[in-house]
């Protein structure tokens, strides 16, 4: 069933027959096929909606009227090994969209075949990938002058194929490109590298729009060992990341196994990753640096438990609410949520006041993937095949949220 067929969707249950909270429902944007795996999501002052699909590497375009444009914009060239974190993991719409048109990928673009053998004599074959930004015209719904903004990125470690390399771009108040690298999943190997201000992996980096290139004013533009386009460091996979109108940075992070956080990123500071003591990490609060103003947890665990992460995919400003109930807060996609059936994730909002979390509720337990809040103050957000939006039922007797 196309998305003209499907209408309304979920308007008072979830995914399991769980109600939304909030007095809201959902109502299908993309589905039938054209909304694999969405990772990044945009939106043009045109009223279009720009997407990608992880592994297939498309952009997509629903246009104005709703309606799914045929073709996708274009279609990029990506490495994926085994579903993991490689992929077009980071999309970004110009601020000057209106007059240039421009869209931004963020990419993992394969290098090569390795042949690896561990130390048992056994061999294995792994890819190695590199993350490119690029940028393309839209003209028309078609993507034209294909441009290399950056592809001064290292390539992925041999031993550790699909992991933790390129996350998400999203443009500050500022004009400036915001761009988040992984830990390349190497803090077992060569860990000093995380912490070291002169290579990109595992830092927020700040660039300019154009060229790649760092601005005058970022935090480490003057010290000469230091790679200049560094906004903060200490990450192991700081993907998602939003950024508020008055330039705050908002971003999630965690280890391999828990201690799941929320951290207001700023120009500078060190996160404190991979130096957290000796595995399974018990104390999230052991690493130097910035401590998270929140901590997230699967049901019933606590954040240092093991496996009590929810891998959050996905987080957006609701500004302005135009929803009766749901008022302004922190949007959160969580793709992991407690039990034995393969997950559909948890949608749910956070209210941040005086620099800490006052409040955590679900809205919905169904995300897997990406939410992103519309200028018009609409939420968006993913399952593993759709794209959906919140909508009022004005079911006066909406079910309470739940933590």
């Amino acid at each position: 069933m196309g998305i003209a067929g499907l209408g309304m969707l979920a308007c008072a249950e979830g995914e399991e027959g769980e109600k939304f909270a909030f007095g809201l429902g959902a109502e299908a944007v993309a589905t039938g096929g054209v909304a694999d795996n969405v990772s990044a999501i945009d939106f043009a002052p045109d009223g279009r909606i720009f997407y990608a699909e992880q592994f297939k590497g498309t952009i997509r375009i629903i246009n104005a009227d709703g309606t799914p444009q045929a073709e996708p914009l274009t279609q990029i060239v990506v490495a994926d090994w085994l579903g993991q974190d490689w992929g077009l993991t980071g999309l970004a719409l110009d601020p000057e969209f209106e007059d240039n048109h421009y869209v931004y990928a963020f990419y993992t673009e394969f290098v090569e075949t390795v042949t690896v053998t561990d130390e048992a004599g056994a061999s294995q074959e792994h890819d190695i990938g590199q993350p490119k930004l690029v940028r393309f015209t839209e003209v028309d719904g078609r993507a034209e002058d294909t441009t290399m903004i950056s592809e001064d990125f290292p390539e992925t470690d041999e031993e550790k194929p699909g992991y933790n390399a390129n996350g998400e771009i999203h443009f500050g108040p500022d004009g400036y490109l915001y761009v988040s690298l992984g830990d390349y999943d190497v803090f077992g190997k060569t860990p000093e590298i995380i912490q070291d201000l002169g290579s990109p992996i595992g830092k927020l980096l700040r660039i300019d729009k154009e060229d790649g290139s760092a601005p005058d004013d970022n935090p480490f533009a003057d010290e000469a060992d230091a790679d200049p386009r560094v906004f903060a460091y200490g990450f192991r996979e700081p993907f998602p990341f939003t950024i508020d109108a008055e330039g705050n940075v908002y971003g999630s992070d965690n280890t391999t196994v828990s201690c799941e956080e929320l951290n207001v990123i700023a120009p500078g500071k060190n996160y404190g990753w991979p130096e957290l003591g000796a595995f399974p990490y018990s104390d999230c609060e052991l690493g130097p640096g910035e401590q998270a103003i929140h901590r997230f947890s699967r049901e019933g665990m606590e954040p240092s438990e093991f496996v009590s992460f929810v891998e959050v995919s996905g987080l957006s400003f609701l500004s302005g609410s135009s929803y009766a109930l749901l008022s302004d807060s922190l949007i959160i996609c969580e793709s992991q949520k407690s039990g034995d059936k393969p997950s559909t994730g948890v949608l749910r909002r956070l209210v941040i006041a005086d620099g800490a979390v006052s409040s955590s509720e679900v809205i919905v337990n169904a995300c897997r993937g990406e939410t992103r809040v519309a200028p018009d103050g609409t939420v968006y957000y993913a399952t593993t095949n759709d794209i959906l939006k919140l909508v009022d039922t004005g079911d006066a007797e909406a079910q309470a949220p739940s933590p």
